[in-house]
């Protein structure tokens, strides 16, 4: 098992981008964002295409949480069996101290928090049912090897510019391009990062190579007082695997970059000290990426005419709540809807867009830096002062206040007004 999966489509040309019809909705980037909102407009019949830098698609081997305003969007989309499928149900979430291993519920299936309980399964498994939809409604909708890297706009339409010189008409462009998004640089100018002094790991384990008492489907999240793991069961065709997401506290990262390969011994090194099934998980890891956690200043607008941003282009933020794609499904939601509610004015509908997104998304990523505190905490250093810091920090009226509003959020129905 490779853990670096790729969803299954051919290696495509940018010829075929001389083909796109003036009307059509171009939207740059084929990450789970932009397919969603391409699913979104064909499903109400309104024509688009997705242009993707990359030769193929291809997701770094990661598990994906979609809790319930994710759910709902998929579920809109005509998807949520085929996702029901290929996850794997947690019999319960708990909180477990980096050290000694000790476990604090947070629910269990039968539990009221459960009603919250996520989709877990792989974003190689997401992007791939995303294709497939797209391709259902429109087989030549997404065209690889297609680098939107600028456009220009009038009252008619907008002319997006390619990487190798190439230029197309359409009726309106959707920044979906992730967190360096060349169509936000073209609507607002160059947005610095700045580095949060931490890093992330990624991996997938064969459950196989661990203990059965570390195979059981049921999601941890480990705190530490410069650290925290999150673990979780998904499923690759007839394998299991156990997800290994950590989030650690250094001040030696310069590259932005979400995909760079990493080493176990590297990995070891950030969790000296901690729980033996932390060191199983990364001692059995295949194959380990790592990328530093940066963020940008909240913007205050990303609608300008006929272009219009979405997901990490507009909103990147930190894992901590496990959001990113979360919010870009919502955004995929409304942006449909208000497309489909205003389609001879789409200058209107983008502002009305961003002003049922802005606050919200703002909002959520806010909550996610601010959960950065909750998860590393000088109180967990020992076990005397770590009980009383979990029983009150994850408390359930403390989780559900933390949790709650965003959960119930429903892209699908909220007003457009």
């Amino acid at each position: 098992m490779n853990p670096r999966e790729t969803a299954q489509l051919p290696s495509g040309d940018i010829m075929s981008i001389d083909q796109v019809k003036r009307t059509s909705v171009l939207i740059a980037g084929a990450g789970i964002g932009g397919l969603a909102m391409a699913l979104s407009l064909l499903r109400r019949g309104i024509d688009c295409d997705v242009f993707e830098q990359a030769s193929e698609l291809r997701e770094v081997g990661a598990g994906l949480w979609v809790s319930m305003n994710g759910v709902r969007v998929l579920r809109d989309l005509g998807l949520a069996e085929q996702v029901e499928q290929n996850c794997i149900a947690a019999e319960r979430r708990s909180i477990r101290l980096w050290n000694t291993g000790e476990t604090w519920s947070l629910y269990n299936r039968s539990s009221d928090a459960a009603r919250n309980q996520p989709y877990l399964l792989l974003r190689a498994h997401l992007l791939k049912i995303l294709v497939d939809g797209v391709r259902r409604l429109k087989a030549d909708a997404i065209h690889l090897n297609a680098h939107v890297v600028g456009f220009s706009q009038n009252d008619e339409g907008v002319r997006a510019q390619f990487a190798d010189g190439r230029e197309i008409e359409g009726r309106a462009l959707i920044g979906a391009d992730g967190s360096h998004s060349k169509v936000r640089t073209g609507l607002i100018g160059q947005i610095e990062s700045q580095y949060t002094n931490a890093i992330a790991w990624r991996g997938l384990v064969p459950v196989d190579r661990l203990e059965p008492h570390q195979r059981e489907p049921v999601v941890s999240t480990w705190i530490g007082p410069t650290a925290h793991v999150t673990a979780y069961p998904v499923r690759w065709q007839n394998t299991e695997l156990m997800t290994f997401s950590g989030q650690v506290d250094r001040n030696d990262w310069l590259l932005e970059s979400w995909s760079e390969k990493g080493s176990v011994e590297e990995c070891l090194k950030d969790f000296l000290g901690w729980h033996p099934d932390i060191i199983a998980l990364v001692s059995n890891v295949d194959s380990l990426h790592k990328w530093g956690l940066f963020v940008r200043p909240t913007l205050a607008g990303w609608s300008q005419g006929r272009v219009t941003l979405l997901g990490d282009a507009c909103h990147s933020m930190l894992p901590y709540l496990g959001q990113g794609v979360n919010m870009a499904l919502e955004d995929a939601s409304v942006l449909a809807r208000c497309f489909e509610h205003q389609p001879d004015d789409l200058a209107r509908a983008f502002q009305t867009y961003q002003s049922l997104r802005l606050d919200r998304t703002t909002r959520v990523v806010k909550s996610a830096a601010g959960m950065l505190p909750i998860f590393h905490n000088s109180a967990l250093c020992k076990a005397e002062t770590a009980g009383d810091y979990i029983r009150t920090q994850w408390a359930p009226e403390a989780t559900a206040a933390r949790y709650d509003w965003i959960y119930q959020y429903d892209a699908t129905a909220v007003p457009l007004h």
